[in-house]
């Protein structure tokens, strides 16, 4: 569970061993955040600015996701 660990990282205010655990924690919750309030606001590209940033922060943690796993299995 490293976004658990991130997310403690995160708020204990220690960003880079944030970004370490877990890269995509920062977007994902600006992804969150943009969906709230697009829900509340409505805004006529809101729905576009949700996507988007659900697109990339899925993108950052496939290739963190491939990242790792290439990392593993060479150290074996």
């Amino acid at each position: 569970m490293w976004y658990a660990r991130s997310l403690i990282a995160l708020l204990k205010g220690d960003i880079l061993e944030s970004l370490h655990y877990h890269i995509a924690l920062i977007p994902f919750i600006i992804t969150i955040s943009l969906l709230i309030a697009q829900l509340i606001i409505k805004h006529e590209k809101g729905g576009k600015w949700v996507m988007w940033a659900f697109i990339i922060t899925t993108g950052i943690t496939v290739v963190q996701f491939i990242i790792k796993q290439i990392m593993l299995f060479q150290t074996h």
